[in-house]
């Protein structure tokens, strides 16, 4: 069963690739949604709450760590927490933990920790955000580093790339700040008969600050330096009007130190992206997405002592390959059918060094997946009725754990997931929604195997994650339900209600400081329940406001260990609110000052030995003035201030927020 359900994927994508992304329509940016149908669709015409991140609104993101999950920071629900500017984030998506909302670029799944900082702003158009399951048009992501698998149970955040451009337009940008940051940034496009392509730059370099607490195990002894690389660009190519290839390739090289002459570390990260889309009818479409994410991720540890020296060098090394293929058939008055198929393969290893002049593997192994999935949408005159199902099946191959033969080599699982949703439209100001469906996420690889060894537990010097080989899958269930309403057209108001339960839920626990280490355990069933509130209003075309609040109320029941029960999910706080103002001024002066709260969260689930930690306000303005500007170019100054009032709160595994940055830079486009 399972190798001939693996064959009629990949002969369906074969198929796919050999005869047949999405048709280019120029639509009003504000009305823009793919993420939620695979299809461009008005807001008003899908189950699920949407937003989206428009072009303007994130050239005035404030990025403190130069991480794109930050660009929907403001958004309900999300709490994020990019550790460094050389960690991932860790942080809240949809009401619950830092896993159960995806990633994707263009439809295709990236990694939620790792991706969001290697990919360049400039190249986004806009993002787009679904709040309400997903899991049926979109598959889990292999990740197997950090918090392993990712689920879109409570939604998925969708980067769209640029791609069309009416006419020749370069920028380049230079910028100083905050412990000595240089920023140089390039960006250029075209179109040429029918291609339309991008090509950018970044280069940055900073002697940083110390991002630990005091006695903190990553024990600074001078500012850790670092110097960042990306190289990106893009095209599509329309053959004719039915036809067009997409191709996007970003490369990223991150090399510094932690601190200390013995604790370097070199990144390497590659991300491409190719589709390919047939309009074979006015009624039918065929979608093509192939992609290729390659992480290389090495460090050191080092003896401390008077003079440190080298202990071992260390390193992650992750392949994965996501393709997906759907055919999408449009029927009866505005009715939309959508049948498709994905698959992925990811290979994981990690490694290390112990000055021995030649490589040990720890872990080695690799995971497969693959999906059949459909979805129908039956659209009246004021109601949309959705329903949808995917067949998915996952394995898990595992050739070596902690340098040994596993005791057994590989496991697999089959799963059945659904989503259902329903939207009424009283009229065009008014308009009701609910959805649900279900989740379903097998043990990571890192999960199961760590990336140290269980003897190595509580040992200065090994910091990473213990393995934990019991692990149990995990399979989740989200409902929401919500209203959408616009006043004298201007204003707009937002209530959404959730509810999710994860069972056998997996969660990463700090089990010890210092040294730093980590472990993943099923915490038993998880509970997340809440409600969000927002408004927005554009007072005038140089006044504009938004403001969101959300409540969440979390527990973990495990009644087979009473120190790990009746606890909050780890990451997730109670309280989250945002808001926010765009101000533009004839003079050519715009302002763009926002405050995010956040209350108290936890690292861990453990009664024992766990940590609250408090974020309170955090207040960031992004400041721009156009002393110069004519038909084709301009020349802008700009101002980034983050975190204003210097809150230097202290955040899980003993870093902590740096406090105030300030940047100060030069852009000109021609």
């Amino acid at each position: 069963m399972k190798h001939y359900f693996n064959f009629l994927v990949l002969s369906t994508l074969l198929f796919s690739f050999a005869y047949g992304q999405d048709e280019k329509i120029i639509v009003p940016m504000s009305e823009v949604v793919v993420t939620a149908s695979k299809q461009i669709e008005s807001k008003g015409n899908v189950t699920q709450k949407i937003d989206v991140v428009t072009d303007s609104a994130l050239s005035s993101i404030v990025l403190t760590n130069n991480n794109l999950s930050e660009a929907v920071g403001m958004q309900p629900g999300n709490a994020i927490r990019p550790l460094s500017r050389n960690d991932a984030n860790w942080g809240t998506y949809g009401g619950i933990g830092p896993k159960y909302s995806t990633y994707m670029l263009q439809g295709l799944p990236i990694d939620a920790f790792v991706d969001p900082m290697a990919l360049d702003i400039s190249a986004i158009s806009r993002i787009e955000v679904q709040r309400g399951p997903a899991s049926v048009l979109y598959p889990n992501y292999l990740s197997q580093d950090f918090a392993g698998n990712q689920s879109p149970l409570t939604g998925t955040i969708n980067l769209i790339l640029k791609d069309n451009f009416d006419r020749q337009q370069t920028t380049a940008s230079t910028s100083f700040g905050s412990y000595n940051t240089i920023n140089n940034h390039f960006f250029h496009h075209d179109n040429s008969k029918n291609v339309n392509y991008f090509v950018g730059a970044t280069y940055e370099k900073s002697d940083y600050t110390d991002y630990g607490v005091t006695n903190s195990w990553l024990n600074m002894k001078k500012n850790p330096e670092y110097t960042k690389t990306k190289l990106f660009g893009g095209a599509t190519v329309a053959v004719d009007e039915k036809q067009h290839f997409t191709l996007f390739v970003n490369k990223v090289f991150h090399t510094g130190d932690a601190g200390r002459v013995y604790r370097g570390f070199d990144n390497d990260y590659t991300l491409v992206n190719a589709g390919y889309s047939l309009t074979l009818s006015d009624a039918i479409s065929l979608q093509s997405h192939f992609g290729l994410r390659q992480y290389n991720r090495s460090w050191q540890e080092s003896n401390f002592g008077i003079i440190d020296t080298l202990k071992s060098n260390n390193g992650v090394v992750q392949n994965i390959i996501p393709v997906d293929v759907s055919l999408s058939i449009k029927h009866g008055e505005n009715s939309l059918l959508i049948l498709g198929t994905d698959y992925q393969h990811a290979g994981y290893s990690t490694w290390t060094d112990p000055m021995l002049g030649y490589q040990q593997f720890g872990n080695k192994s690799n995971g497969t997946q693959a999906g059949i999935y459909g979805q129908e949408e039956f659209r009246f005159s004021n109601v949309t009725l959705r329903g949808g199902l995917r067949y998915s099946y996952t394995e898990n191959a595992i050739d070596l754990i902690d340098g040994n033969a596993p005791g057994q080599h590989s496991e697999h699982w089959n799963s059945l997931l659904w989503s259902v949703g329903v939207r009424y439209r009283l009229d065009n100001d008014f308009a009701f929604y609910t959805n649900a469906g279900n989740s379903f996420i097998a043990p990571g690889l890192k999960s199961t195997g760590g990336t140290i060894k269980l003897s190595d537990k509580g040992i200065v010097g090994k910091n990473g994650q213990l393995p934990n080989p019991n692990l149990k899958p995990e399979s989740g269930i989200g409902v929401d339900l919500g209203t959408d309403i616009k006043v004298l057209s201007t204003v707009s108001f937002g209530l959404r209600a959730f509810m999710l339960t994860v069972n056998d839920a997996i969660i990463d626990n700090v089990v010890s400081v210092n040294p730093s280490q980590s472990q993943s355990i099923n915490a038993g069933k998880s509970h997340s329940s809440g409600f969000e509130i927002e408004a927005s209003q554009q007072l005038s075309s140089t006044i504009a406001w938004f403001a969101n609040y959300t409540y969440l109320n979390t527990s973990i029941d495990n009644s087979s260990n009473v120190d790990q029960g009746g606890t909050e999910i780890p990451f997730a706080p109670a309280n989250i609110a945002n808001i926010g103002f765009d101000l533009s001024f004839d003079f050519g002066l715009q302002l763009h000052p926002y405050v995010n709260y956040s209350s108290d969260f936890y690292d861990s689930n453990s009664k024992s030995g766990r940590k609250a930690f408090t974020q309170g306000a955090i207040v960031n303005l992004s400041a721009t003035q156009t002393i110069a500007k004519g038909e084709g170019y301009s020349t802008v100054l700009f101002l980034l201030v983050s975190n204003l009032t210097d809150n230097q709160y202290e955040m899980p595994w003993q870093f902590k927020n740096t406090g105030i940055g300030i940047t100060g830079g030069l852009k000109v486009t021609l």
